[in-house]
Parts: structure tokens; C-alpha cells; sequence
């Protein structure tokens, strides 16, 4: 199983792009080629486990099946404690609901999806292949997969790069190990992430990090692993819905812009085969997203609404989009991902708008409207959904047949005490701190306060962690000069 660019370039192992993250071309990881396809029917009445593991093997068959059944196994352990029984992390509405089924982060131990992720890849990363470089790992990423990143129980030596605008600094000053540095940077994420592309695709950057004896690892936003984990999940819970249902309904799925990492996965899914519907998108008012797949141009700079939002305006995870919608085509792809900077740039034609739009829906959701939306949907099932999923089960409530006979399962990638102040509002009509928020609302719905969470106070901050004046590159060598005065 070999993996190629989105941007060009040779193609690699399956291992190579997990230990590589974003491609010397500087784009993401696709397969070569599809895989031998999954039978949803063999895979009903299996643990979930192993129907992951089956999934992951398809994609990374580098590793035979047992172990990765071994993986999976003891990353859900990690996560549930080892006196809990692992379970899959998805709940059906209620019993009058039966086709309105929820992926739900709220057990997980930072509040986040990202969390499954990266205990695989920490009970991965020990079946991997040894080199004689010490592995460096460079993450940008947003706020929530740099909590869930820190303190892992890899010791690899990483560089963490976080938005100056989010929220949760206190949580990941209180988890980052010795082993681990943060620098902060002020602009914004799309900008920071072209940069951050541009030096993994520059050869002087790794030449000068091997004659210091080491080897980079850029953890983007879709490294190969995050995708290929939702598409694991997906699978599992395509399965597990099936095995409840008695039969094997087609699945649609509702997703967050901020979240396209998983429509990647589900993406990997259907190529295996597994009977996947309609993914529907949903982006908060004024969307970024709709303008791209409605007339195939760059969306016009808008002022955030949303103070301490960091999401991206350009998902990252757009480029799979695009290189298979341009016939996968690596240097239009590129070209592609350089314009989207500028704002009312026409990026695709009008073939490649009907090709995007294929399975996808996108819509947005005002304010107003999304906090109705998740007081409704608490009044109905007595579970709380945030903000982004809000948006998701809008874009589906307004786009799709609700007489139809398929399935729909809401993706909540975080917890909503991550967004426990929109969610204060919702259901008390009323503003509140930050922690006076999650406080209300963790009381009222039951959603589990998790330890990183709960120890932070009101006024807690990061740490007084660099801010970036320079680039990426220099923040780098920054570090390992300091790492080697301190031997």
C-alpha cells in the first residue's frame, strides 16, 4: 500500500507518511490506490475493536492485523482507564429517535475526539520502525489536539505550536511535559499553516535537522493518522448501527467545517465500501465554506463573531477535496491552496463545483437560530450538543429528506463545556464566565468535567511561553540550540 501527495511527488509507505506527516512536496498523504473493500455484513456483531483494526489494516497493512488489534485495544484501555470496559463512543438519541444516533467526546480525557487519535498513535509509534535520527515532532494544530497532544506517553521530543486567540492555555500549560515546548504565534492559522507547509517541502530545513541527528515529524491538521481514525470510527459505528438495526440502512453523517478531518475518514470509508449517505457540513455565520462549493470562489474577510475562536477559515483537509476533484492533479492542487489566501479568488471550475458537491452538503447557522437549536435538541434528548454541532445538525435539518429512510449520525468532535458559554446562554438565557459557565452546565446536563479541566480556576493562563517574531524555522533551531546547551 503506497501513499502520494497531494501536491506530487514519489510515492511512500503507508509508515513513511505517518512518520513524515505533511510530504516533502508540502501537501497531505492520499492512497496510491483503494484497498481490498470491507463487507458491512462480516463486520456486524464484531467487537468494535477489531473492526477498527480491520479498517486501519486495509490502510496500513505495513503492521499484520493482530497488531493492530493489539493497538486499537490497549489506546481504547488508556482512554476508559484499565478497571473500565472500552466502549465505543456513540450513543443512540432515545428510544423514540432510533435513526438519530451521536459520536460523543464528552467522556474522553481531554473532551475531544483528538483524544482517540493520538492513543493510537501512542501505541503505535513503539511498532514502528527504528531510525538512527531522534524523531522531532512539529505540531500546528488547533487548541484542542495540542491539549490532547501534550503529555503524551511517547517520549518524543516535540515543538507545540498554539494560537495566541484560544482558550484553553491553562489546560495545556498543566499537561505539557519536559519533553515538550510551546511557542506562541499571533497571526493567523492559515497563514501560520502555509508557512509550516512550505518549510516541510524546503530540502536545506531537513538536511540541516539530519546533521543534528534528527528526523521531522509536521503534525498538521490531517496527518494521515487523525484520517484514517474517524474513518476506523465511522466504520465501527456503520457496523454497531447496522448490528442494532437489523439491517444495513445507507448513513448519513452531520460534521462541523471545523471538523473535515472526519469527512477525509468517511471519505476512506466509502472507498472500502461501507454503505455511507450524504455528509452534511455545517459552518456558523458568516460562512467560509459555501462560498467555495456554491461558486467555486474563495470566501470574502469577514470579522469573527465568535471572540477566542481560532478555527481555520481554509480547512486543511479541503486540499484531499481538491486533488481529487482536479483529477489529481498535485501542482493545481498547490496552486490551489496558494489562492485560497486571496479573498474572492476563482479556484475551481464549474465540473469540479458539481464534483466537490458529490455527497457533500454545506449550510450555515445563525446564532440565534443554532441557540434554539441546541436547547431543542437537550429538551428532546436530554443531551447536550455545542456550538459546531449545532451548525451540523442544522445544515442537515434544512437539507436533508427527513422522510427518507436512512440513518444520520451527529459527529461532536469536542465536548460542549468547551463551548459551555454559548451553551449557558442556550439553556439559562443568560451570559456567564467562562468558568461559571461550565460550571452551570456541566450541573444541569451531566456532561463529565475532565482532569485537566477541572483544576483550572477562572483567571488560569498558559504559561509565559514565547511568542513568535520570526518563523517557524528559526523558532526551530531556536530550540535545539537551547536543547543542546543543556546537555
Amino acid at each position: 500500500m503506497q501513499y502520494v501527495s497531494t501536491r506530487g511527488g514519489p510515492p511512500v509507505s503507508g509508515i513513511e507518511a505517518v512518520c513524515r506527516g505533511i510530504s516533502r512536496a508540502g501537501g497531505l498523504y492520499v492512497p496510491e490506490s483503494p484497498p481490498e473493500p470491507l463487507s458491512l455484513t462480516s463486520l456486524k456483531g464484531m467487537p468494535f475493536q477489531e473492526v477498527m483494526a480491520a479498517f486501519y489494516h486495509r490502510f496500513l497493512p505495513d503492521l499484520p492485523l493482530v497488531s493492530w488489534e493489539a493497538v486499537v485495544r490497549d489506546a481504547f484501555r488508556s482512554l476508559e482507564g484499565m478497571d473500565q470496559v472500552p466502549r465505543l463512543p456513540l450513543t443512540r438519541l432515545n428510544d423514540y429517535l432510533d435513526r438519530y444516533f451521536l459520536i460523543n467526546a464528552d467522556q474522553m480525557p481531554t473532551g475531544s475526539l483528538a483524544d482517540l487519535t493520538h492513543a493510537v498513535f501512542s501505541k503505535l509509534w513503539p511498532l514502528l520502525p527504528k531510525t538512527e535520527h531522534t524523531r522531532l515532532v512539529m505540531a500546528l494544530l488547533p487548541e484542542d489536539s495540542l491539549v490532547s497532544l501534550a503529555g503524551g506517553e511517547t517520549d518524543l521530543l516535540k515543538i507545540l505550536f498554539l494560537s495566541t486567540g484560544g482558550a484553553r492555555g491553562g489546560e495545556l500549560a498543566g499537561r505539557v511535559s519536559g519533553r515538550e515546548q510551546v511557542r506562541l504565534f499571533e497571526e493567523g492559522f492559515d497563514a501560520r499553516y502555509r508557512e509550516f507547509a512550505r518549510l516541510a517541502a524546503e530540502p536545506s530545513f531537513e538536511e540541516k535537522l539530519s546533521r543534528r541527528g534528527f528526523a521531522p515529524l509536521f503534525m498538521g491538521p490531517g496527518h494521515l493518522l487523525e484520517v484514517l481514525t474517524a474513518g476506523a470510527l465511522a466504520t465501527a459505528v456503520a457496523a454497531s448501527i447496522a448490528e442494532f438495526s437489523g439491517e444495513e440502512k445507507v448513513l448519513d453523517f452531520a460534521v462541523a467545517k471545523d471538523h473535515l478531518s472526519f469527512v477525509a475518514g468517511l471519505v476512506y470509508a466509502s472507498i472500502l465500501q461501507i454503505p455511507l449517505g450524504t455528509v452534511y457540513v455545517g459552518e456558523s455565520e458568516p460562512a467560509s465554506l459555501m462560498p467555495l462549493f456554491r461558486t467555486g470562489k474563495s470566501a470574502q474577510p469577514v470579522k469573527r463573531k465568535r471572540p477566542g475562536i481560532t478555527g481555520m477559515d481554509f480547512p486543511v483537509n479541503l486540499e484531499r477535496l481538491f486533488y481529487e476533484v482536479t483529477g489529481r492533479d498535485g501542482e493545481k492542487t498547490g496552486h490551489l491552496c496558494q489562492q485560497a489566501a486571496n479573498p474572492g479568488e476563482q479556484l475551481l471550475s464549474e465540473d469540479e463545483i458539481q464534483l466537490l458537491n458529490q455527497s457533500i452538503v454545506v449550510g450555515s447557522c445563525d446564532y440565534k437560530y443554532c441557540l434554539r437549536l441546541i436547547r431543542t435538541v437537550y429538551d428532546q434528548t436530554d443531551y447536550l450538543v455545542g456550538r459546531d454541532t449545532a451548525d451540523a445538525i442544522a445544515c442537515w435539518a434544512k437539507h436533508a429528506d427527513q422522510k427518507a429512510d436512512s440513518a444520520v449520525c451527529y459527529v461532536q468532535e469536542r465536548s460542549p463545556l468547551l463551548d459551555a458559554a454559548v451553551c449557558a446562554r442556550a439553556l439559562f438565557g443568560k451570559e456567564a464566565g467562562r468558568m461559571e459557565a461550565i460550571r452551570m452546565v456541566s450541573e444541569e446536563t451531566d456532561v463529565p468535567l475532565w482532569p485537566s479541566l477541572a483544576k483550572i480556576s477562572e483567571d488560569s493562563q498558559g504559561a509565559d511561553w514565547p511568542v513568535l517574531t520570526g518563523s517557524i524555522e528559526e523558532a526551530v533551531y531556536q530550540l535545539l540550540n537551547s536543547q543542546d546547551a543543556g546537555r
